[in-house]
């Protein structure tokens, strides 16, 4: 399933309104549609105290636009649905990359189930994609290799969202060790492509849970 939209939620104060009873009635029927889609994979994760104005994120897979969007419109429509607030969504696709396109992404891979998953729009400078192809191939072959000796530890996916939202790519990554990532990013940022980064914010930080658990952090 190529299409994957990323799906920030908040709570209105009306669902604290509500009585515990009705709360859990109604976090019981979201959770029971959701499960019921047939035309979209998912995974829940935790965003509170990780990100001002979210409490939870889905991660959603489909093999259209329009089944996100179709799958989006029915969990609005339930009766918790109408108590939350989507704050903010990272959308795009995979395909093979523009410097090895030979090679095609792995969805099959991704499905790691680590407890961490960050996530981020990406854009490059205009003075990047102006320079001679092979120049930005081979200063991202420096970069890829610097990612390659985390490897073992994290799991990285690339999404493009050229002309499809505000941002050229969504990159997201998956590991059980913060300080490893940290690592990772640190090692990132000595690289010569980070001379090319125009944005690579806002950044994401998201713990993996079942989705029970990501509503009760409402």
């Amino acid at each position: 399933m190529r299409f994957h939209s990323h799906l920030f939620f908040d709570v209105d104060a009306s669902f604290h309104r509500l009585s515990i009873a009705q709360q859990k009635k109604a976090k019981k029927a979201f959770a029971t549609t959701l499960e019921k889609q047939k035309t979209a994979r998912f995974h829940s994760y935790g965003t509170l105290a990780m990100k001002a104005g979210t409490r939870f994120m889905l991660h959603i897979n489909a093999e259209s636009a329009e089944a996100i969007q179709q799958f989006t419109k029915v969990i609005l429509h339930t009766e918790l649905g109408k108590h939350l607030k989507l704050t903010y969504t990272l959308f795009g696709i995979t395909r093979p990359s523009q410097y090895n396109p030979n090679k095609p992404p792995k969805e099959a891979a991704w499905d790691l189930n680590h407890k961490y998953y960050v996530v981020y729009p990406f854009t490059k400078t205009i003075e990047w994609h102006l320079m001679p192809y092979e120049e930005r191939r081979s200063i991202m072959w420096s970069h890829v290799q610097v990612g390659k000796k985390h490897s073992q530890k994290i799991a990285q996916r690339l999404l493009y969202s050229y002309g499809i939202d505000d941002h050229e790519f969504i990159v997201s990554y998956q590991m059980d060790d913060l300080e490893a990532f940290v690592q990772l990013v640190m090692d990132m940022r000595e690289t010569e492509s980070r001379r090319h980064t125009k944005n690579d914010l806002p950044i994401f930080m998201c713990i993996h849970m079942p989705l029970s658990e990501a509503l009760d952090l409402l």
